[in-house]
């Protein structure tokens, strides 16, 4: 038993306090109270007096007024880190009131954000199905308050109703970010991956080239615009069948029309160079940056030719080096065919100024030339077996010379040496031979790469903006193997989209983190730099080695856990100390530690205080 102090509110807006002696009981597996006794109202008595009444009742009653171990049944442990760390990040983008806004006028009878939150967490904890996320719903912490149970028909709808307002809430989400982040888009990165979709009932769901070598499953092409911090802007999901270039217009379009990005650099891979796409940016006022295929391509072939002397390149950074070549010294490749001396122009404007940048990276080229040599050697040798093997007798149905030549072709299709090995079979004996000509031309591309642009960017900008592509592979890495994009096991489409942009959004929730993270690390490097000492190097080096990924980060916050538990009628969540990585981020991004202990229901308040006292809001703190 125990002494507590109950508030009540009469109607007329008058509150009284009366002391009660409570006392606990078990049923069953659940701890419930019971009142023993009502001593009155204490509104006349002192705060003193009140403590002296309750202290003198402690030493009447058989256990203390804060109850014993026994009291305090532990229910169960809870991921705490990341969905406190979405939560806070959650709520300074606004996003509840984005959603609500851009359902305003809809007829939905359930909290949509919230559903959503608890999808963008689950994809950062543990990436699962909806149904399994529905099962383990109470391993998360989440509030909890007045809101209804969990429905699992409620995350499916969320999926139907995020591809209704998409539009709405990703310029809401950029609006906000460039506020809270404070940059301007001069540079937006552009690319296309593919993800798998399980069955054959999904319209958008074909055929294509497969980024993860599966070309007998049906897919979906997902384009992402992100900004030069990596954080995402836009996506839209095509058909599996949607090759790179044709993604360009759609693109484009939004960036006009959704985000009014009127002025910015357009940067994408070699993928999306076409003609009419080059002219397609030039019409909408985007200069761009973009790889240029280094073969099959008349201008690569002679650039690659007529440069290779390395000591005309200019050291960059590492073992990256450039050489920028005008367009006035480089034949297009329509005008090569045709013998004309100037480059090819759709417009007097921006594709005038085009011109040429050619890289090279000295350890990938180590890394290209021992590749070639490796795969030279294995089709060589596995060709000599081939031929032994004819020359060897053999019983059953003898090799056509049409066999002989497919299985050749095979060996030499497996590394991509197909171009290097001349074959002949006459019936008896397979000769190869190697062409060295071709194996020569095909070094002069180890560790060189070709940009294109028509900015006027000096070319060390050019390079390092191309280069800053990087950001956007790793978030497709991130959203295809961290947050396990697919494959996917939705038919409908809608439900197909609204899982990728689920994705997405768990996606820009990490990558805000480490925005926030680096920046403040960059201005901790920066104040370092201002204070010179004899330890700065080491100062400076152990700054860099905490330059954590957001993945590393989130990995981190996963190994953050709290406990639930009750006591004395009260359910709450323990949280400990958190890791020191995730403390170090804490600070860094401006973030407050939450409580020791963070209450979630009081069942005296609830019941005791009656129809006219509401139970307490579920983020309130106490002290047991």
């Amino acid at each position: 038993m125990y002494a507590q102090v109950v508030t009540t509110k009469k109607p007329n807006g008058q509150t009284y306090r009366y002391l009660r002696i409570v006392e606990s009981y078990r049923d069953g597996k659940t701890v419930k109270k019971r009142q023993v006794a009502s001593l009155g109202n204490i509104d006349e008595y002192s705060e003193k007096e009140i403590q002296q009444i309750i202290r003198t009742l402690e030493s009447l009653l058989p256990n203390r007024t804060l109850g014993s171990a026994e009291d305090l049944q532990p229910l169960h442990t809870l991921q705490f880190g990341v969905p406190h760390v979405v939560q806070v990040l959650w709520d300074q983008l606004g996003m509840s009131s984005i959603i609500e806004t851009a359902l305003h006028g809809r007829q939905v009878t359930f909290d949509v954000a919230r559903y959503l939150q608890a999808m963008v967490i689950n994809r950062l904890v543990d990436p699962s199905s909806k149904l399994r996320l529905f099962q383990t719903l109470a391993d998360l912490y989440l509030p909890e308050g007045d809101q209804e149970p969990w429905q699992l028909q409620h995350f499916y709808r969320t999926l139907d109703l995020l591809m209704d307002i998409k539009p709405q809430v990703e310029k809401a989400i950029y609006a906000r970010l460039t506020d809270l982040l404070n940059f301007r888009l001069t540079l937006v990165l552009c690319d296309l991956t593919s993800t798998q979709v399980t069955g054959h009932h999904c319209p958008i769901a074909k055929h294509g080239y497969s980024r993860t070598h599966r070309p007998d499953l049906e897919q979906v092409e997902l384009g992402l615009l992100v900004t030069p911090e990596g954080l995402p802007i836009t996506h839209e999901v095509f058909p599996g069948n949607t090759s790179d270039k044709q993604t360009v217009p759609e693109i484009l379009e939004q960036l006009k029309r959704d985000f009014a990005v009127n002025e910015c650099v357009f940067v994408g891979d070699r993928g999306m160079v076409t003609k009419e796409n080059l002219t397609l940016l030039c019409e909408a006022g985007y200069p761009y940056i973009v790889g240029y295929h280094k073969r099959g391509r008349i201008v690569s072939d002679r650039l690659l030719e007529r440069y290779q002397d390395l000591s005309a390149f200019t050291p960059l950074y590492d073992q990256l080096a450039y050489l920028e070549i005008p367009a006035s010294a480089v034949e297009d490749e329509e005008q090569a065919v045709q013998n004309e001396e100037r480059p090819l122009v759709e417009d007097a404007g921006l594709m005038e100024k085009v011109r040429y940048v050619l890289c090279y990276n000295a350890k990938k080229a180590e890394h290209d030339a021992a590749y070639r040599k490796a795969a030279l050697e294995e089709a060589e040798n596995e060709l000599s077996d081939l031929a032994q093997r004819l020359q060897t007798p053999r019983r059953g149905r003898k090799i056509t010379p049409q066999g002989v030549i497919v299985k050749a072709a095979e060996i030499l299709t497996h590394r991509g040496m197909d171009g290097f090995f001349e074959v002949d079979f006459d019936g008896t004996t397979l000769t190869y031979l190697r062409k060295e000509e071709r194996i020569l031309q095909e070094s002069w591309r180890d560790g060189k790469f070709i940009v294109k642009t028509n900015t006027e960017l000096p070319a060390a900008e050019v390079v390092m903006s191309y280069k800053t592509l990087m950001r956007i592979e790793q978030a497709f890495r991130q959203i295809k193997n961290f947050l396990d994009v697919g494959p996917m096991y939705h038919w409908n489409e809608r439900r197909v989209r609204g899982h990728i942009f689920v994705c997405v959004l768990a996606y820009l929730f990490e990558q805000e983190l480490q925005v926030l993270y680096r920046r403040a690390l960059d201005a901790e490097v920066a104040r370092e730099k201002q204070v010179a000492g004899e330890d700065l190097k080491s100062r400076l080096e152990a700054l860099d080695e905490e330059r954590y990924t957001g993945e590393l980060m989130v990995k981190e916050l996963q190994r953050w856990q709290a406990m639930k538990a009750e006591f004395l009628g009260k359910t709450f969540v323990s949280v400990p100390p958190p890791p020191p990585i995730v403390e170090a981020l804490l600070r860094r991004v401006g973030m407050k530690k939450p409580p020791k202990m963070i209450l979630i229901h009081d069942n005296h308040q609830s019941r005791d205080a009656g129809k006219e006292n509401s139970p307490t809001d579920g983020q309130m703190t106490f002290e047991l």
